[in-house]
């Protein structure tokens, strides 16, 4: 029997056991690189191995078990079948949190649908912390100042891992219309411990003019806050000196 075969095996089996690891397979054929967030070069002939699974995973999205609820959220991002998005935008509803996380982490394969972009921002200003993660990561393809806005906003979260997903996928927008924002966050900051995924993407957005101003900010803020406020200060401005010496300033 062949990987895909026992892979459509699996899914299809009663056994929740059986179906879960078939889901996490199914995932792993088809979903993108946790590294570089690309998809596998040939996705579409996988795609196609598995396309008959299809009804299969709309089904298992209303599961009563919720790790098959939730395998079953990232299945449908990674092989995207007919009616899949439908389906993640039910989930996001869901009562779990970790299915909700993960229905919106899938929502990031339609970035040109309005009702995805609508429900990661929603989700921006949710309570779980895990929501706002996986929201921040997916929003990274949508295009648009709505986005821009919230994934800005997010860079002042309470939860530090929202805060640096949310500066990777700022980095992926035009630094040019980032820079003056960017000021404004960091001389109105809500808390000095806040500041570290603004002034990272300030030191990989800016310009010369911003390494004079990083050691005026980070000067003027360790006069009453921790020394940290002035390393991070000095680190993005070396990574702006880095940048420039290679030649790749914006």
């Amino acid at each position: 029997m062949s990987s895909v075969e026992s892979l459509l095996r699996e899914v299809r089996s009663v056994d929740g056991d059986a179906c879960a690891r078939g889901l996490r397979r199914l995932s792993r054929h088809c979903g993108t690189d946790s590294v570089t967030d690309a998809r596998p070069p040939d996705w579409q002939a996988r795609r196609d191995q598995v396309i008959e699974l299809a009804p299969r995973l709309l089904e298992l999205a209303t599961s009563a078990d919720v790790v098959l609820r939730e395998l079953a959220a990232d299945a449908l991002g990674s092989v995207q079948p007919d009616g899949a998005l439908d389906a993640l935008l039910a989930l996001c509803g869901d009562a779990e949190e970790r299915v909700r996380a993960t229905a919106l982490g899938a929502l990031e394969g339609w970035p040109d649908e309005r009702a995805a972009r609508d429900r990661l921002l929603d989700a921006m200003c949710a309570k779980a912390w895990l929501v706002r993660l996986r929201a921040a990561k997916a929003l990274r393809p949508f295009a648009g100042d709505a986005v821009d806005d919230a994934l800005l906003e997010a860079l002042t979260d309470p939860d530090s891992h929202v805060r640096s997903l949310a500066c990777e996928s700022l980095k992926r927008r035009d630094p040019g219309r980032l820079r003056p924002r960017l000021r404004v966050l960091v001389t109105t900051y809500p808390a000095p411990h806040l500041l570290d995924a603004a002034m990272d993407l300030l030191g990989a957005a800016g310009t010369a003019e911003d390494v004079a101003f990083l050691k005026t900010v980070g000067s003027w803020l360790n006069l009453s806050q921790p020394g940290f406020i002035r390393a991070w200060a000095r680190k993005a401005a070396r990574a702006i000196r880095a940048r420039q010496a290679g030649g790749l300033s914006t």
